[in-house]
């Protein structure tokens, strides 16, 4: 029963998200429900049952993505990115099947491959957590009240920006709209093969769509996203008498990783995610994932130990085959 109501928990939370709630639309509610779902599955190995209320909590947010996403199926490339990253996680569905089929064999490894197919299960449930919570980023409303809006700097080859870097403005300018006297503050360094800083592409697109230079700070150091984040922060301490209230604008898939460096620095942020193109998304999506959940690996050293543990214990009460 408490698995069950666990499961509901994290539906609720599965069905605001859908909704796009901004109360549920941040790291706390993200973190809260992966949290919630690992301890479900503890439950599950610890009473060596298989998690169906959490499956189906987990293929109702999938159901809840699909229809939040209908579009994605009337075009060519968001289809073959939706194959490409069903292709991804029908690979680790296998690996994770074969671990747990194994972990029945009575070799020496049993309890390794149980807590490997248990990592791998928990790892596609987080993912499905992750990919709600960056929808809702995506539709997520602007605050009431900001008085800055801050970029984040995307790869460019020339000296104008990429079409990833032109969504992440386009969405600032609408902000904009709703705060004219807002300050922008765009982010990002020059790499080797850059032509010219990403800010500097990124305060020309303002410009040419009519923002006044004189309301464009430039970030032009950083080289990743937790020196975006490290390096504003110094500068909004410089350039600031108070603490503005700051919008936080990169891509859905990004927006989390930026909150949580901005956690880190004590850098008080509102996100709000925008478009990225479809031709590199599954990438993007898993990179991002496996680099927001590194943020957090205390918490995850304590799960997969918490797990092996209950692994071990599990372990002989499962009836060998």
């Amino acid at each position: 029963m408490l698995s069950l109501f666990l499961c509901i928990l994290i539906l609720i939370t599965f069905i605001s998200m859908y909704l796009n709630f901004n109360f549920s639309t941040n790291l706390i509610s993200y973190i809260s429900q992966v949290i919630v779902g690992y301890a479900v599955i503890i439950l599950h190995i610890g009473q060596h049952t298989l998690p169906i209320d959490l499956i189906v909590t987990m293929l109702i947010g999938v159901i809840l993505l699909h229809v939040k996403h209908k579009h994605l199926l009337q075009h060519q490339k968001s289809t073959l990115f939706l194959k490409r990253l069903y292709f991804v996680v029908f690979r680790i569905v296998v690996f994770m099947l074969a671990c747990y089929y194994i972990s029945f064999i009575p070799i020496a490894l049993n309890v390794i491959f149980l807590w490997i197919a248990a990592i791998a299960f928990s790892s596609i449930f987080t993912f499905i957590c992750y990919v709600l919570c960056s929808s809702a980023f995506l539709n997520k409303k602007a605050p009431r009240e900001f008085d800055t809006i801050l970029v984040l700097g995307a790869g460019i080859f020339t000296e104008q920006v990429t079409p990833m870097l032109a969504c992440r403005l386009d969405k600032a300018l609408r902000l904009f709209e709703i705060n004219p006297n807002a300050t922008f503050i765009v982010s990002g360094g020059q790499g080797p093969d850059e032509p010219i800083s990403e800010a500097r592409a990124m305060q020309r697109y303002l410009i040419h769509n009519g923002v006044d230079p004189h309301n464009i700070i430039l970030e032009d150091q950083s080289t990743s996203t937790l020196e975006n984040i490290m390096y504003t922060t110094q500068l909004i301490q410089d350039a600031f008498s108070y603490k503005p209230k700051i919008v936080c604008v990169t891509s859905q898939f990004h927006i989390m990783r930026a909150l949580r460096f901005g956690e880190k620095f004590n850098l008080k942020l509102s996100g709000v995610g925008s478009h990225t193109p479809y031709h590199f998304f599954e990438i993007a999506l898993i990179r991002d994932f496996l680099a927001l959940m590194y943020q957090y690996k205390m918490m995850l050293t304590i799960y997969f130990a918490t797990l092996f543990f209950i692994c071990i214990i599990a372990f002989w009460h499962i009836p060998h085959l």
